[in-house]
């Protein structure tokens, strides 16, 4: 009986003790190749003078052993207790938003956005978890001023908490959905995205992981997929997309059902910006992760993960997001916040490389809190610092060449957008129109450019000197593409 009123007690209290399967490490690597094998080996979580931290599975220890690396196992964490919301949270005007909701009640939430607010809000099921004898779904809201429309506008993704202990992201996104809601009409710049953006909100992107203890805790999340029938994989979420070197099944695993869900939520959309958030250090990563190579994009991608950080340092406590991880593939300095992917180390069959290079987006990692399941006392103090911070990386999407593409009866064409000069074949840095309206959205630092827009069967058109500058920073462009007869061109590699 004494027990059972404990249990009835930490239940009530909403008091999670962590019984993870997964055991951290600190693995001695002596330089970048022994890294880059680590990697690809185990999942790499960090790195720091010489030293890697990882997270494996008891089973996974003869890998490393096998592979010559010495590690240590790091000392469990102190248990971390985080209080789960109370019962009717999902119901309340304004929510607390100092605690974690339980599964229902973060389905329920969904839920009741979307049919509260339907003018503005639609949810969409992306597919289900692996698990089946817990079962959970992927939840994604799209908000903007007219969902039931396909509009010439860009559609942002932020999704968050793919590593399912990294719970930072997770009621931060769970919140901004409800505030951009709330707001709209009130406030200005929630009203101008809403009305000009194609938003989409996934704040949990692997539950069986955040849920792995059962749908009332989060203290026992663990970071990878589970099995159909709940047991924990070693299957790393951010490692399981296609790869640009290692190709369509990165270390020979099939892609798990999150994994599918995630790619067909990205084929039936035109993705222009995205922002993946997880936990385990503060700082903005950028592509490419997967090597040392830069990106066309760079400079810009450079820029817009910075302006992010600043706007955590600015509005958040002293020395928040200000992690500064030194170059491996350069000797120039590092920047406080903000890191090339492969600079800090490099991962392969992650989903910003996925999504930049084989979708045609841009996105970048948002590692939002060193503390990957965030006490609920700094959920607060979270949301105060990246509020201002995720909103204009909403706003960002505004930013570059912008326009349309169809034929000379106004219907949309699936065309190419290159800027001559820059963009190159070996990082498909161009970007392609939504088939369904024909717009594109070529994010880009202010300059002049040539644009090369081109769609099969059509003659390539070269528009030259498109300015893009600090004063008008959304350049607009309306194209017709002619016929070319006898073409058999995709249109792809015609200005190269």
């Amino acid at each position: 009986m004494i027990l059972r009123v404990c249990a009835s007690l930490l239940l009530i209290t909403g008091l999670a003790f962590s019984a993870s399967p997964m055991i951290q490490l600190h693995v001695t690597v002596e330089d970048r190749v022994r890294l880059v094998e680590l990697s690809r080996l185990v999942s790499v979580e960090d790195v720091e003078n010489g030293v890697a931290t990882v997270s494996v599975l008891h089973e996974q220890l003869s890998l490393l052993r096998s592979a010559g690396f010495r590690y240590r196992k790091i000392p469990a964490p102190k248990t971390t207790a985080v209080q789960m919301c109370s019962e009717g949270w999902e119901e309340q005007a304004e929510p607390n938003w100092d605690c974690y909701p339980t599964y229902y009640q973060y389905d329920a939430l969904m839920q009741r956005l979307a049919a509260e607010f339907p003018d503005i809000c639609h949810l969409e099921d992306l597919g289900p978890s692996a698990n089946q004898m817990n079962p959970h779904r992927l939840l994604a809201l799209k908000i903007t001023d007219h969902p039931d429309f396909e509009e010439v506008e860009p559609e942002v993704f932020l999704t968050s908490t793919m590593h399912g202990d990294e719970t930072a992201g997770y009621v931060l996104l769970l919140r901004l959905a409800f505030n951009l809601l709330t707001s709209y009409e009130s406030d200005p710049i929630t009203t101008d995205l809403v009305d000009d953006t194609e938003i989409w909100i996934n704040p949990l992107a692997n539950p069986d992981g955040t849920y792995y203890g059962g749908d009332s805790t989060v203290g026992s999340a663990i970071r990878f997929f589970t099995t159909e029938d709940g047991r924990p994989t070693s299957v790393d979420p951010n490692r399981n997309f296609p790869d640009r070197f290692l190709g369509r099944f990165p270390f020979g695993r099939p892609w798990w059902p999150e994994t599918e869900a995630m790619m067909a939520f990205a084929a039936n959309h035109t993705i222009v910006l995205s922002a993946n958030l997880h936990g385990g250090a503060e700082l903005v990563n950028y592509p490419w992760d997967s090597d040392c190579e830069r990106h066309p994009d760079d400079a810009w991608f450079r820029d817009l993960s910075l302006a992010w950080a600043q706007s955590a340092q600015e509005n958040g406590p002293t020395g928040y997001l200000d992690d500064c991880k030194p170059p491996r593939c350069s000797n120039a300095p590092c920047i406080p916040g903000v890191t090339n992917g492969a600079d800090w180390y490099q991962i392969n069959g992650g989903r910003q490389d996925y999504m930049t290079f084989f979708r045609g987006g841009r996105e970048v990692t948002v590692e939002l809190s060193s503390e990957k399941l965030l006490s609920t006392s700094r959920l607060e103090e979270l949301w105060q610092a990246n509020r201002r911070a995720v909103l204009d990386f909403i706003g960002a999407a505004q930013i570059g060449i912008h326009g349309t593409v169809t034929d000379f009866s106004g219907r949309p064409l699936s065309a190419t957008v290159v800027l001559l000069n820059h963009d190159t074949s070996q990082s498909r840095s161009w970007v392609r129109t939504d088939p369904d309206a024909g717009d594109f959205h070529r994010l880009t630092l202010p300059g002049v450019y040539d644009v090369a827009i081109s769609a099969a069967g059509r003659k390539t058109i070269v528009l030259d000197n498109i300015i893009v500058s600090v004063e008008n920073p959304s350049t607009l462009v309306e194209v017709q593409l002619p016929i070319m007869p006898d073409s058999g061109s995709q249109g792809d590699f015609s200005v190269w």
